[in-house]
């Protein structure tokens, strides 16, 4: 923000951190590139800051900036969560199988006889095959 506005003395330090936070919250709220360029138009008025020639570039890269920010703390988010340790036991391929190409009869049964199967099953292959 200080580059885009041009200012890099301190006392303008807290309204350029207020332009910042306001950028991305736009972002956060689904705000585009254009309606950047029309706040920080707007802020360069109220501030007598020039309208830089490469705006249109520079708010798409502050656009790009605070989306890049704000996917990095989801993620970091998902990443410290409990659900990132409670991995599910992964479905072995008989049980999958059976559960999409077993009637709910069949299935029943076959859960009875264990996925293992005593041989018994009907669903069990063959041994001359």
């Amino acid at each position: 923000m200080r580059y885009f506005l041009g200012r890099h003395d301190e006392r303008d330090q807290p309204w350029v951190q207020e332009c910042a936070a306001v950028v991305f919250g736009m972002v956060a709220a689904d705000a585009t590139d254009v309606h950047i360029v029309g706040y920080l138009k707007v802020v360069a008025r109220e501030h007598s800051v020039p309208w830089p020639l490469n705006a249109r570039q520079a708010t798409i890269a502050l656009w790009h900036i605070a989306k890049a920010a704000l996917v990095r703390d989801t993620a970091e988010r998902v990443l410290n969560s409990d659900l990132i340790n409670a991995a599910a036991a992964p479905d072995s391929l008989s049980h999958w199988l059976a559960t999409r190409l077993l009637t709910p009869e069949e299935l029943r049964e076959y859960l009875a006889l264990g996925e293992a199967g005593d041989g018994d099953s009907p669903y069990a292959p063959s041994q001359g095959a």
